[in-house]
């Protein structure tokens, strides 16, 4: 099921121009030859062959979305739609190779970038390769924009799930992956291979565990993952604490029990949450649960 778009920026609006009498002008019938893929698009075209026989039996019902450059037409929504039409006519069943397309102004690249994720998130089904894939664009999106003097209201974090139409919660999930997991779990995701939620708890887990799992039982489900959890702390509850770390614990008693509390104000509060979302960008294992900790209760 095709996700609701929740974007409060430029990019609802210029989608908001498919209602507008803008949008039937910029519409042309282009040669499907005349039309590149997108470079920038990553999301596989699956289920072709179902959307070619939906296609041949009512048409082509929502036109594609191009940008136009020197003559030449790049795709920004519809790759799935322009394959379809392409195996239709390699099968003989569709002579027209033109299309409808819809003509979108020239932008600068990164802005393009996040059309073609915003576009695509109200036309797809959606896995969680797809989901994974998405977070990190965006996490890279929205950090060139603010590079380039276009700063994003409120926390990257919370943009980013209303750009996916999930929770902050969620994020945080792919926040841990991202920095915690090893490559190798990261992957099983992008493949599809994995869940976010197994993929979450296994990224809590020591590297050379992951490895152990994504090595011998890649198809690992949440469950099971959850009880490897439970047995690795009861290993770690039973193991004899050293006079080292004892006096350590004592000392860190000591000092946090002589310090006062801390009172923000709310744009204090705000000011501190966005430097914490951007260290989280670059923080790396106990470094970055320690960030994620502190964030979560700002």
């Amino acid at each position: 099921m095709g996700r609701k778009l929740q974007l409060d920026s430029a990019i609802a609006a210029d989608i908001q121009t498919v209602n507008a009498d803008s949008y039937i002008d910029s519409l042309k019938m282009i040669d499907i030859e005349n039309i590149e893929p997108n470079r920038n698009n990553f999301y596989e075209n699956s289920e072709i062959e179902a959307l070619a026989d939906d296609i041949e039996r009512q048409g082509l019902m929502t036109a594609l979305v191009v940008s136009e450059h020197n003559g030449k037409y790049e795709l920004i929504s519809g790759h799935r739609r322009l394959a379809a039409i392409k195996s239709l006519i390699a099968d003989g069943r569709r002579r027209s190779g033109k299309v409808p397309c819809f003509i979108k102004g020239a932008k600068p690249n990164t802005e393009t970038e996040l059309d073609l994720i915003m576009l695509n998130a109200t036309q797809r089904k959606y896995s969680d390769a797809d989901t994974m894939r998405e977070y990190e664009e965006l996490t890279r999106i929205f950090k060139e924009l603010e590079a380039a003097g276009k700063p994003v209201k409120g926390r990257i974090r919370d943009k980013i799930a209303d750009a996916l139409n999930v929770s902050p919660a969620q994020v945080g999930k792919l926040d841990n992956i991202k920095h915690n997991a090893i490559p190798d779990v990261e992957q099983a995701v992008k493949s599809g291979d994995m869940s976010i939620s197994t993929a979450n708890e296994v990224a809590k887990l020591a590297p050379e565990k992951q490895q152990e799992i994504i090595s011998e039982k890649p198809q690992i489900s949440h469950k099971e993952v959850k009880k490897i959890q439970r047995q690795e702390n009861t290993s770690a509850d039973a193991a004899p604490e050293t006079d080292e770390e004892e006096d350590e614990d004592e000392t860190e008693d000591e000092d946090t029990s002589s310090e006062p509390p801390v009172v923000l104000s709310h744009e204090e509060a705000e000011a501190l949450s966005k430097y914490i979302e951007d260290l989280l960008i670059l923080a790396r294992g106990e470094d970055f649960k320690v960030l994620r900790k502190l964030a979560d209760r700002l």
